[in-house]
């Protein structure tokens, strides 16, 4: 077969190159505006880009890293981010960023280290551990420092984290602001982005350069959150304009025991809705910072059916790596034996079961005392029955503990523990913890949980 050979027929041929001009004049001008589109489309990701980079470079030189050093070893022990707030070298950062220095002076040291490869030493001025603040102080002052707006942004504006994650240099990441996440005593912004580890402490920015938020948690899959930059403007206005170091651990005291007040107020004045659990009543969730979660064992192998349901706050206050407190939990179990289980093969299986509890917050020998228990044997009344005689009340072996803060004598964690002991093939268990709360706190709070259990 010829090259080039044109083996159309010739009247084919001659109605395909007629049309050419009809598919010229119809489709160029589609296509032309398509072309368009394409290239209008990517014109604003491209300025966007530059926005992004714009900002990035305006704004590089208040940020820093923020180092924990072991003394001994002269080594990182801990990384952090954090941002500068004025011109004086006052440098804001997460409270848990800087935790063990503040815990062991002795062991750690805390330097920064700009975006430039400067280097120097930071001196604690003032810290809030309820919201995870930290303020320090810079050996040299840096020439640039960031501003903090009194504006909220509007839900679904992006916003800019910056910090550094994973020791992989200063980076920026932009999200969505979606406005104060629910379900927790203590404010948090819910920010669409990816925070990672290293990054805690860092500035998040509007598009105008002011600081809307700080860095502080992720739950992966770009949900994570910060802390509110209005918690920073009132922990810069509680240093005060002569930046004078802060006595940390008075300032800790009062922030907690403050903290455990609002939350046992707003605790002890809500409404306590009840909900079935076997034969009894128990407490649902009394407020929405505690949620509460069931779940039933009733396996073929297990001599006991087993009805679980568990409700916590949250969130917890970091003060080291080994304590924390600020907590509210309660957990109640059914507990029914199966058809021909012997009674003391039900008890039995019962007190192993109830071995395994423990305190919900983490705490070691340097930050708590041992438990006092205090045990006894308590009556809950039941209702009359329907021809209005009285029933016998149930019968429960009660422990309630009680451990006290080393530094912090007026706070204590309390464990309580309520087993019924009247019944051959069912009980019903009751426990709940206070972390970090005051005795008479403490009183209140047991005094209602208890009265509100009913049973059937």
């Amino acid at each position: 077969m010829a090259s080039g050979r044109n083996l159309l027929p010739q009247s084919l041929s001659r109605k395909i190159k007629a049309f050419l001009p009809i598919i010229y004049t119809k489709l160029m001008p589609t296509l032309c505006a398509r072309l368009m589109v394409l290239l209008l489309c990517s014109i604003p990701c491209f300025a966007l880009a530059q926005s992004y980079e714009q900002l990035y470079r305006d704004y590089r030189g208040a940020l820093y890293q923020i180092r924990l050093i072991e003394k001994s070893s002269n080594s990182k022990a801990g990384l952090g981010s954090g941002f500068q707030i004025s011109p004086g070298g006052l440098v804001a950062t997460n409270y848990h960023v800087v935790a063990e220095a503040v815990s062991d002076p002795d062991k750690y040291r805390l330097e920064y280290l700009s975006v430039d490869g400067a280097e120097g030493a930071l001196s604690l001025l003032d810290i809030d551990v309820v919201n995870d603040l930290a303020i320090l102080r810079m050996d040299t002052p840096g020439s640039q420092h960031l501003q903090l707006t009194e504006e909220t942004p509007s839900k679904g504006e992006t916003i800019f984290a910056l910090g550094n994650p994973l020791d992989l240099g200063m980076t920026l990441i932009p999200g969505t602001y979606n406005g104060i996440a629910s379900g927790s005593f203590y404010d948090r912004i819910h920010f669409a982005g990816s925070i990672n580890p290293g990054m805690s402490g860092g500035p998040v920015i509007n598009a105008s350069g002011k600081v809307v938020g700080i860095n502080v948690a992720t739950a992966g899959n770009q949900v994570s959150f910060l802390v509110p930059v209005e918690k920073l403007a009132k922990l810069r206005q509680h240093l005060g304009s002569e930046d004078k170091a802060k006595d940390l651990q008075q300032v800790t005291s009062e922030q907690l025991l403050q903290n455990q007040r609002e939350i046992i107020s707003e605790v002890l004045n809500a409404e306590w809705k009840l909900r079935p659990l076997g034969d009894a009543e128990v407490v649902g969730e009394i407020v929405p910072a505690i949620q509460c979660w069931g779940n039933t064992q009733e396996d073929d192998d297990n001599p006991v059916t087993r009805i679980d349901k568990g409700c916590t706050g949250q969130d917890v206050i970091y003060l080291s790596e080994s304590f924390n407190t600020g907590r509210i939990e309660y957990e109640f179990f059914w507990l029914e034996a199966k058809e021909d289980l012997l009674p003391t093969r039900f008890y039995n299986y019962y007190e192993q079961q109830m071995n395994r509890f423990a305190p919900g917050n983490d705490a070691g020998e340097d930050d708590v005392t041992a438990f006092k228990c205090r045990q006894s044997f308590t009556e809950q009344p039941r209702p009359a029955g329907e021809n209005g005689e009285q029933n016998d009340p149930i019968i429960a072996r009660t422990s309630y503990c009680v451990r006290r803060y080393k530094q912090f004598p007026d706070l204590y964690d309390i464990f309580y523990l309520s087993l019924s002991v009247d019944k051959e093939d069912r009980a019903l268990v009751s426990h709940f913890t206070l972390s970090g709360f005051t005795k008479e706190s403490a009183a209140a709070f047991s005094e209602k949980f208890t009265s509100e259990i009913q049973w059937h």
